[in-house]
């Protein structure tokens, strides 16, 4: 036994870690699926609001560089005016032209959003010539890449630590390639970067070829001026008759107000003209452009900041969490999505359940197979062993036998009271030989089929008489009392004379071998009507069965003890054989050990 359950643990890892991996590997797909479906729907509402703050950008970038606070083309409704700073360093300030989609939303009362034209000019003169110190804290923003979105582990995995969709791809290749699909649709970022390159190519526009370079000097020297240097494409400068103009880039005036500034030159002289933008106001248009008009508005949760998020800020709200980083010129504005659970989990749902099916019926085909194949090895070694113990049984009687014949043959015996004992000893011992016989026929009968029952209704009484008096000498003489209790009232039921003849002599030979040591060294043998039924209740007074071995007893071939150390005689088929010819009486039949001692059989009939 100890190699069939090495051979099987073997045999499990073999089958069981495969099968694991492949749930392991099925999950972890249905998980991955339903995470880039989430990040495709933030990475498609990102790319809406980039598709506005680009519209945004053009609508400012269009307005004429010498007209640019005279200008009535309409602006959207969070552009709370236009500003020029000449050379100076006079700030004059313009109220915004009526918005282009002034229904998309209810416009908030404009005065109440932004202060008159002398505040808001003076916070402009403070903020270009006052402290710096205020103007960093302002242009500080989250340690993230612009115009990319960080995605962090839905809670349902337990590990809330971000994903950075930019640097830091994950480690599964499947998901590195859709990550990288999903980046691409950022087209609203895309056409952004683009749009430089472009002026560069074919914007550029003057007089002649001296004015453009002497007004990107004169860009490139006053960005010098402030301490920035602009990039390669912004100092390429747009010439309008004798002015030229840089791309817009952002600047944050504080948590409120954000400013979109272009470096102008005319006639040598460096102007700022730029537009004030309400944070807030901007955010409400991004979120109802992108949320406002489908069925995403009650699932989905946007939180716009110009400091950044805090690190558990809006992660335990929803099921996903998605943050972005616009693109410049607005990159000091991030938002933060919390979406629910959109996906149907269904599909999830079913593969965790044929996940769970297919571990249960390996687990479970393979405790069966150990289960047959343990049962058959049992089986098969106790065959072996009824085989040894058959031989056993049948040489010790027939041993007797013939010793006593020879000594009878040969005249050694003294005299005629030895030779009537030698008789008896003879006989019995070919009882003994033809109950065994008897046994082992009776049960491959009944193992094949072939053993025909017919059944009579009757008093059981006679037939439990009758095989007291055949059991009695057996009993006496191996030094026991057979005690005979029966009930004469007790009425008819359906029984195998034979059969039940058989049974009760196996009882009572069985209760001899195993109470030989027994006090008092009785055997009882009762029969009496129960709760409808007859019950026939065969005792002795031994040791009883031990609780490990009490379920077993009925079985073919069983036999508690080892084989080779065994003290009791026998061939396991006792019990066995009493078990199935009541079984096919149509009786119950159960063996337990007593309070007092002992062990019991009993054998009920229906009425």
């Amino acid at each position: 036994m100890k190699r069939l359950r090495l051979r099987f643990t073997l045999l499990s890892l073999v089958v069981l870690v495969p099968v694991a991996f492949l749930v392991y590997r099925a999950v972890r797909s249905a998980e991955l699926e339903t995470r880039m479906q989430h990040q495709a729907i933030a990475e498609r509402i990102f790319d809406e609001m980039e598709r506005g703050l680009s519209q945004l950008l053009e609508n400012e970038e269009r307005r004429p560089v010498e007209t640019f606070m005279t200008a009535t083309e309409p602006s959207l409704p969070f552009v709370i005016g236009h500003f020029e700073i000449e050379p100076g360093g006079r700030v004059e300030i313009a109220a915004a032209a009526p918005g282009v989609n002034d229904a998309l939303q209810p416009q908030p009362d404009r005065k109440a959003k932004s202060k008159d034209d002398a505040d808001l000019e003076a916070k402009l003169s403070s903020y270009w010539t006052g402290d710096t110190s205020a103007k960093e804290e302002a242009r500080s923003a989250p340690a993230q890449v612009p115009g990319t979105t960080m995605a962090f582990s839905d809670r349902s995995r337990g590990n809330m630590a971000a994903e950075r969709s930019g640097a830091n791809p994950p480690a599964v290749g499947d998901e590195v390639s859709t990550l990288q699909v999903l980046r691409s649709l950022n087209k609203g970022v895309a056409e952004r970067v683009d749009r430089p390159a472009a002026k560069e190519l074919g914007q550029v526009r003057g007089r002649d070829k001296a004015a453009a370079l002497d007004s990107r000097a004169a860009m490139v020297e006053l960005d010098h001026a402030e301490g920035e240097t602009l990039p390669r494409q912004q100092m390429i400068a747009r010439s309008v008759n004798e002015a030229a103009a840089s791309p817009m880039s952002g600047r944050l005036m504080d948590s409120r107000q954000l400013l979109l500034v272009r470096t102008v030159v005319r006639a040598q002289q460096g102007y700022r003209q730029g537009a004030v933008i309400d944070v807030e106001g901007m955010s409400r248009w991004l979120h109802d452009s992108s949320l406002g008009s489908n069925e995403l508005g009650e699932q989905a949760r946007v939180r716009f900041s110009t400091t950044g998020f805090s690190d558990d800020s809006g992660k335990a709200d929803a099921a996903y969490v998605y943050q972005h980083r616009f693109a410049e010129p607005f990159d000091q504005l991030s938002a933060r999505l919390s979406l629910a659970s959109l996906v149907d989990g269904s599909n999830l749902t079913y593969i965790y359940a044929l996940s769970a099916l297919l571990l249960a019926a390996s687990t479970f085909g393979l405790v069966a197979i150990y289960r047959m194949v343990a049962v058959m090895v049992a089986f098969a070694e106790r065959r072996s062993n009824f085989v040894a113990a058959v031989s056993h049984e049948l040489k010790t009687p027939l041993t007797a036998i013939r010793m006593y014949g020879e000594m009878l043959r040969d005249g050694i015996v003294p005299s005629e009271a030895k030779r009537g004992e030698y008789y008896r000893h003879i006989t019995a011992e070919s009882e003994r030989l033809s109950r065994l016989i008897d046994n082992v026929l009776e049960f491959s009968r009944l193992e094949k089929g072939n053993r025909s029952m017919t059944l009579a209704a009757g008093s059981i009484v006679p037939a439990v008489r009758e095989a007291a008096e055949l059991l009695r000498p057996h009993v006496e003489g191996n030094g026991f009392r057979l005690l005979v209790d029966c009930d004469e009232k007790t009425p008819p039921v359906r029984f195998e004379r034979d059969a039940l003849v058989q049974v009760l002599c196996n009882l009572g030979d069985n209760a001899v071998k195993y109470a030989a040591d027994s006090t008092p060294r009785e055997i009882e043998l009762r029969c009496r009507q129960e709760d409808g039924a007859v019950v026939i209740r065969v005792r002795d007074h031994g040791p009883g069965v031990p609780q490990r071995h009490l379920g077993k007893i009925f079985e073919p071939f069983y036999r508690g003890e080892n084989e080779l150390t065994r003290r009791t005689k026998g061939t396991g088929l006792g019990l066995a054989l009493v078990h199935s010819l009541c079984e096919r009486m149509g009786a119950e039949v159960t063996g337990s050990n007593l309070e007092g001692g002992g062990f019991e059989v009993e054998m009920r009939f229906s009425v």
